[in-house]
């Protein structure tokens, strides 16, 4: 870890210089922060989000701690402390005192927490880099997230949709061997992607209640099994535990895990953690929503139900619900994201992805 002394000024004016005319406020505005899950006085917000880096402002209460936690989708991390006192512990290193005005100079992805010790609220203003954007390869298998719950899944030359939807760049998506629907809702049941990226007789799997919107579809029912084009796919309940409105009954959607490339894949749809996905083993990949209407599947929940069954590594999807109703990115999105990573268990890998258009 390497720490630089300079002015607060001059490292943000440093950090935050860029071409374009985006702006950001580097103090102020506690009361836009969203508290952090599990960590009491402590909280956060997005000050900015740009293709090449990320910056958040996070606000540390007096004698507030932020567990140990990584950014893990982070190529490059530089803390600076705008006010108070912290103590700063980097996993493997000895604990560091950080003073107003100081800058710290973090690997990407490195685990760390810090406790505010003095008696005013700390400021820290932390900047990510990214990487660049593009299929990631899992062992095997290449990923490309699509948009919301969109994704396409690659291995062996065959190439799996899941919930095809217009609103994505189509043009970059590939012709599906097998095409995968996991409830009826247009950004899951698009008829026109399915047309579109379905390769000649190829098979799409529609939950049997939205049988009847896809009829060319075959149905397939929580607790299915079937074998199509070489590729094991299981039927997995995907359904509400909070009552209300809008509301996704048990048995009329499906998440489904998928055997390919010698991996085991999980898309969970839209779902809680009921116990059919608590039951879950041995899988490779998991795609997770989290923001659901109604708080269900808040980034801790989300988070503590991946944790139960412990897949290698996850996706968080499906977050924004905000962007799908209205085309617009709800607000603290980016600090969700973090929240959902600092209470991952630290086994499992967190997989980031660019599932909404910038």
């Amino acid at each position: 870890m390497n720490v630089f002394r300079a002015t607060v000024t001059f490292a943000l004016f440093a950090l935050l210089a860029i071409p374009s005319p985006s702006r950001g406020q580097a103090v102020g505005g506690a009361e836009k922060a969203r508290p952090v899950a599990g960590d009491p006085g402590v909280s956060t917000m997005l000050v900015m989000d740009q293709p090449q880096f990320r910056v958040l402002r996070d606000y540390a209460e007096p004698g507030a701690t932020r567990r140990m936690h990584s950014h893990d989708d982070a190529t490059w991390h530089v803390f600076t402390l705008v006010t108070g006192q912290l103590l700063l512990t980097i996993e493997g290193e000895p604990p560091v005192e950080v003073a107003q005005g100081q800058v710290l100079n973090l690997k990407g992805g490195a685990k760390h927490t810090f406790k505010n010790t003095g008696t005013a609220t700390a400021t820290i203003v932390e900047v990510f880099g990214k990487a660049s954007a593009g299929p990631a390869p899992n062992a095997g298998l290449t990923i490309t997230p699509l948009v919301h719950s969109s994704v396409q899944i690659e291995a062996g030359g065959q190439v799996i949709q899941v919930d095809p939807w217009s609103r994505a760049d189509l043009a970059r998506a590939k012709p599906a061997d097998l095409i995968l629907v996991t409830d009826d809702p247009i950004h899951h049941l698009d008829p026109d992607a399915i047309r579109r990226l379905r390769k000649p007789g190829a098979p799409v799997l529609v939950p049997t209640a939205s049988h009847a919107k896809f009829p060319e579809g075959t149905a397939i029912a929580n607790g299915e099994t079937r074998t199509v084009s070489g590729i094991t796919v299981e039927a997995i309940a995907a359904y509400d535990i909070k009552p209300g409105e809008p509301s996704h009954p048990k048995g009329k959607a499906n998440g489904y895990v998928v055997t390919l490339g010698g991996k085991r894949i999980y898309f969970a749809g839209v779902t809680e953690c009921v116990p059919e996905v608590r039951a879950l083993r041995d899988i490779d990949v998991a795609f997770i929503p989290m923001n659901l209407p109604l708080d269900r599947m808040a980034p801790a929940a989300a988070a503590a139900c991946v944790n139960v069954f412990a897949p290698k590594a996850v996706y968080v999807y499906h977050y924004d619900q905000t962007w799908a109703a209205s085309g617009k990115a709800a607000p603290n999105v980016a600090a969700t994201l973090d929240a959902f990573r600092g209470a991952l268990s630290s086994g499992i890998a967190f997989r980031p992805g660019e599932w909404y258009p910038r």
